[in-house]
């Protein structure tokens, strides 16, 4: 069987004495569509920030390719993130300033190119999440629905291998929320990647490769 991508062990959390993770053990591997369900309060958000290494645990390790990711300086994990992490935000967290195509332009940018070498590729992804017509608008002009299918765009831009997504289809109506889970599944199966995604929509978590549950700060995997 060969060697998952990223493999978490022991993650522990707590906030004011109260344990969110504990103990939890998690592999993701390439080519893979996982879905992670709890409860609101669960430590779905945490696990993931943790993951993505936007959060620091309390305790536990976290390996990458079999590398100890930990040990990185702030910056190195920056540059890891950057090059290897797909992450959408459950709050969009798109810039203002920039108009929607800079705004999923931004990874390529981040390491290096400009906007005018990444605009062709930027109006692409639109294409797929529907929002073309609106790659000239601002963030702040557009509806919640609008804005996360911006931020999707942004994190799948780069092809990453790891891509971890915070409730990115509750702003979504039946007919979006599904096409965006087929291009994450599309991500997984084309590139190889490794996909976790949170959400509370049950019925689009039992059409993923498998199911991580969080209860009590365990987490519980389905096959």
């Amino acid at each position: 069987m060969p060697e998952p991508l990223l493999h978490a062990a022991k993650l522990r959390k707590a906030y004011q004495n109260r344990p969110i993770l504990d103990g939890v053990d998690i592999e993701l591997s390439g080519g893979r569509f996982h879905a992670l369900v709890g409860h609101s309060g669960s430590g779905k958000t945490t696990l993931l920030y943790i993951l993505a290494l936007l959060e620091e645990p309390d305790a536990g390790e976290i390996y990458w390719r079999g590398r100890l990711l930990h040990t990185l300086s702030t910056a190195e994990k920056a540059a890891w993130r950057n090059a290897n992490v797909g992450f959408v935000f459950q709050f969009f967290h798109l810039i203002a300033e920039l108009k929607v195509w800079e705004n999923v332009a931004l990874p390529a940018i981040l390491q290096g190119s400009s906007f005018r070498q990444q605009k062709a590729r930027a109006l692409e992804w639109l294409e797929r999440v529907g929002m073309r017509e609106r790659a000239e608008d601002r963030p702040t002009h557009l509806s919640g629905g609008e804005q996360q299918r911006v931020a999707i765009a942004r994190a799948l831009f780069l092809s990453p291998p790891l891509l971890l997504a915070d409730e990115p289809t509750g702003n979504l109506d039946t007919e979006q929320a599904h096409q965006i889970w087929q291009l994450f599944l599309t991500l997984a199966r084309q590139t190889g990647a490794a996909v976790l995604v949170a959400t509370h929509n049950l019925t689009l978590a039992q059409s993923t490769d498998s199911v991580f549950a969080l209860r009590e700060g365990k987490l519980f995997q389905n096959p």
